[in-house]
């Protein structure tokens, strides 16, 4: 039997691959960041080709993200984080134990890699600029309203000694005939698009296959409704019964909705958390929390946001849409007014306006136990189980006690269970403790602010 005309693979060379990959995991769980070289970097991009050559999309892209941590920590990159690491290890192992409850959602093994897309209309939703000090990246997001999915075009860009752009300057570089800055607020009519299985788009303007670039006017308040909402309270109701994070299909753009806006109600900078908070209310009368985080590499970004956000015409809001701490909230891309598209990231300026300051609130103590104990894991990823610190150990050990303290005893049980294996079996051992641990920490956060 065909999947989307394509022959599958045979079970053998699947299991394998995904063995090889668990592997590799368990190897670097072992022994940490430190200890990997490029022997180790070229059997992560082996695994990650042999996973998606058995259409195991989904770990494959777990893989292909893991290699790119390591990479960054060689570089002494920003993009490395010990939390990110220990999520990526414990996702492998997750959709490996979920596989046969699901296999298609788990591991992707019926997405096409490639699906090629004829005389397709895209509304852009704006754009997130990220970057290193190599490197300039740019995420543009568009809605494809006949499937009801958001897309992602994604650039990128080296940079040369003393380059250092922002988000504005990277704002006039042409894409597809066109500045960044049009493309992120445009319409996009194009007859030579692929999709990739993780929802990356590839646009191409061939001497043949045309592709026009024209303004989003009114298009985001025409989007369907699975990408355009009125309601916030009731669109994350019917999301609800998503799976765990860990093991959700790995598609780009999953959470990107155009939220409408009947009135914006508070306004405030946390410069703590160096974030711009807002209070939105959307038709339906529902509170949307608005956070957006500062990016140095875009410092007119709050500025320009902050401004869009207190005109009079405001519209919609396009962004990440979900819920933490219990309340609705939204990470934005974009604002659309009557004077037209905002994007913070693109805006000029130098971040120097005074803003309101925003009410600060404390975790609650749930939070906190279980931020403290997943940190105290990824230390223990990061230097390897087989390398860990006396401090890593102390962590483990004042991450199991809060956790008690919180009311988390199945929790705590399993950092004692992890502390216990490795004082008297060793390391090796104590890996799939660790992967249980970090499983069941993770999904217990993720709920806990869901509900919150």
């Amino acid at each position: 039997m065909s999947v989307g005309g394509r022959t599958p693979p045979p079970p053998a060379a699947a299991d394998e691959a995904m063995r090889a990959a668990l592997a590799l995991a368990d190897e670097l769980l072992l022994d940490g960041v430190r200890q990997v070289g490029p022997v180790f970097a070229g059997s992560l991009r082996r695994a990650g080709r042999a996973l998606a050559a058995t259409s195991r999309h989904w770990p494959a892209g777990a893989v292909d993200e893991l290699r790119e941590q390591l990479d960054a920590y060689t570089a002494r990159e920003t993009r490395y984080t010990p939390e990110r690491l220990a999520l990526l290890l414990a996702e492998l192992h997750a959709r490996h134990r979920a596989a046969g409850h699901d296999p298609a959602g788990v591991l992707g093994t019926t997405e096409a890699p490639v699906t090629p897309l004829r005389r397709v209309r895209l509304v852009a939703l704006g754009c997130r600029i990220g970057g290193t000090a190599r490197d300039r990246t740019a995420e543009t997001y568009f809605a494809h309203a006949d499937a009801g999915i958001a897309l992602v075009l994604r650039n990128r860009w080296d940079l040369t000694e003393g380059q250092r752009p922002t988000g504005h300057d990277l704002s006039r570089r042409r894409l597809l005939g066109s500045p960044l800055h049009a493309l992120a607020t445009a319409n996009v009519v194009s007859e030579h698009t692929t999709r990739a299985a993780d929802r990356t788009v590839t646009l191409s303007r061939g001497r043949i296959a045309a592709t026009s670039v024209t303004p989003v006017g009114s298009a985001w308040t025409e989007l369907p409704r699975t990408l355009l909402v009125r309601d916030t309270a009731a669109h994350l109701r019917a999301a609800g019964e998503r799976p765990p994070r860990l093991i959700r299909p790995r598609v780009a753009a999953d959470d990107v909705r155009v939220v409408l806006v009947d009135a914006v109600e508070e306004i405030g900078y946390d410069p703590a958390a160096q974030r711009l908070e807002a209070v939105l209310r959307d038709p339906a009368g529902n509170g949307v929390h608005l956070h957006a985080q500062y990016n140095p590499l875009c410092p007119g970004g709050l500025d320009a946001l902050a401004t869009a956000l207190a005109d009079d015409g405001i519209r919609a809001v396009s962004g990440m849409l979900g819920r933490a701490h219990g309340r609705t909230v939204l990470d934005p891309l974009a604002v659309l007014t009557a004077g037209g598209v905002t994007v913070p990231d693109l805006a000029p300026g130098a971040g120097d306006s005074l803003l309101a300051a925003a009410a600060h609130r404390s975790p609650d103590p749930v939070t906190a136990a279980l931020r403290a104990a997943l940190t105290a894991l990824a230390d223990a990823a990061h230097h390897g189980l087989c390398h860990l610190t006396p401090a890593t150990r102390a962590a483990l050990t004042d991450g199991a006690d809060r956790l008690r303290r919180t009311g988390l005893n199945g929790a705590a049980g399993l950092l004692d269970d992890l502390i216990r294996t490795l004082r008297e079996e060793g390391a090796p051992t104590a890996v799939p403790h660790w992967v249980t641990a970090q499983i069941r920490l993770t999904t217990t956060l993720d709920l806990h602010q869901e509900d919150g």
